[in-house]
């Protein structure tokens, strides 16, 4: 079997990228900065941000100069954050945009009828309670106390699981004006269809004049009053008109039943009738797929454990964890081929997957060994030994299984069967 490589490929991208000086000259925010040899350069800065940081700020440092770097030498964690303070967080911005490019190079990405199939969505990250960081992003507020918080909005291909763009802002900035930034960049590479889903959140006329305008397609789900005119159209597949800055645009409103009893209203731009319900029903459950990513993000990669407490520490950590995900990503799609190769023709009752926190555990260190080795040989035999680890210790897919919300409180915060990878 042929393997894809896009791990490979994306791991030698980042290489390139990190020993290029005008890479270096482009994200260093001041021309004086990095200009000297010292124990903390800017490739070992951008590294040790890579690295998964989620213990003590100084074990960590002492591990990866120690483990990493084979030095007999440390520096300070006052030192590392003065460094960083020099690195603009968009080198992350770049190097993910990088590994996305690469990946959709390739001809055998998973598409839905040709479109590209992305959702966008929300999240409220809890960032450093500090009174610096209040002023910067927002706080939520009650009555006793006043905490610090951020929000986040990512555009993730649900078929390919990779995020393709990311942003975080103010804690009071709409998720709509967000979403409208990252599909602005986008639109951009004319050379992909997409269709993107979008939960009751974020219909309005606006938000349909500019997907429309732009070329681009969207599934919304949609509050039952949202408007007159949805509110209106009781027959299960009907088209409507919206009007929008003297325009008027075609708006295909679909309802069906849940089997909760709840009714459910899709709208959308696609109006070919070949497509007919059912099938927006099933597109339209895809837009899960990003909640499972932001549950990861937050539990596995624990992306809210930030490592400094100003602005540009935030960013870091916050761009540094999307690029780690899609990596992450890229070495799972890997790894299940080798499952799948492994268990072909054994008659198992099961398919099987691979073990995702196994993964993010076993990268830990040794995907900074692999940036820093210099033998494409020896870097190949580093990555092979990885996945044939984590391929051994694989875990099935039970298609269907539903569990019941419990509403009552939970007994622990360390569940035997919710171990943390890192």
């Amino acid at each position: 079997m042929e393997t894809r490589v896009y791990f490979k490929k994306a791991l030698k991208q980042t290489q390139e990228k990190l020993e290029d000086f005008l890479f270096k000259c482009s994200y260093r925010l001041s021309s004086n900065n990095f200009s000297r040899e010292s124990k903390m350069g800017f490739k070992e800065t951008v590294l040790f941000m890579m690295n998964m940081v989620n213990k003590s700020l100084q074990l960590e440092l002492n591990n990866f100069f120690a483990t990493l770097l084979k030095k007999d030498f440390s520096v300070s964690k006052q030192a590392y954050s003065k460094a960083r303070q020099n690195i603009n967080p968009e080198l992350f911005v770049e190097l993910t945009d990088t590994v996305v490019k690469g990946f959709y190079e390739c001809d055998d990405c998973k598409t839905w009828n040709k479109y590209r199939l992305l959702a966008i969505d929300g999240t409220i990250l809890e960032i450093p309670n500090s009174e610096l960081l209040r002023q910067e992003y927002g706080s939520a507020k009650n009555q006793n106390s006043e905490v610090a918080r951020a929000k986040a909005v990512c555009l993730y291909d649900v078929q390919n699981k990779l995020i393709l763009k990311s942003k975080i802002d103010r804690y009071n900035v709409t998720e709509r004006k967000m979403a409208k930034h990252l599909i602005s960049e986008i639109l951009l590479d004319i050379s992909k269809k997409d269709l993107i889903l979008f939960d009751r959140g974020y219909p309005s006329a606006e938000l349909i004049s500019f997907l429309t305008d732009n070329g681009s397609h969207y599934l919304m789900r949609c509050q039952k009053n949202f408007c007159n005119q949805i509110k209106n159209a009781r027959k299960k597949d009907q088209v409507v008109h919206i009007a929008y800055n003297e325009k008027v645009y075609n708006v295909r409103v679909l309802r069906f039943t849940l089997a909760s009893g709840e009714e459910e209203i899709l709208i959308t731009n696609l109006l070919d009738k070949k497509l007919s319900i059912k099938y927006f029903k099933s597109l339209y459950f895809m837009r899960w797929g990003i909640e499972i990513k932001y549950n990861d993000l937050k539990n596995k990669l624990q992306i809210e454990n930030f490592t400094g407490a100003t602005r540009i520490s935030i960013e870091q950590d916050f761009y540094a964890s999307i690029y780690l995900s899609n990596m992450i990503e890229l070495a799972r799609i890997q790894n299940e081929e080798m499952i799948k190769e492994r268990t072909k023709g054994k008659g198992l009752k099961y398919e099987y997957k691979p073990n995702i926190n196994l993964l993010i555990g076993t990268l830990k260190d040794k995907f900074i060994l692999m940036l820093l080795e210099k033998s494409s040989r020896k870097r190949s035999k580093l990555y092979k030994e990885i996945m044939e680890q984590v391929s051994k210790s694989s875990v099935p897919i039970r298609a269907n299984r539903q569990y019941p919300r419990k509403k009552f409180l939970v007994r622990t915060n360390y569940p035997l069967n919710k171990k943390r990878c890192l």
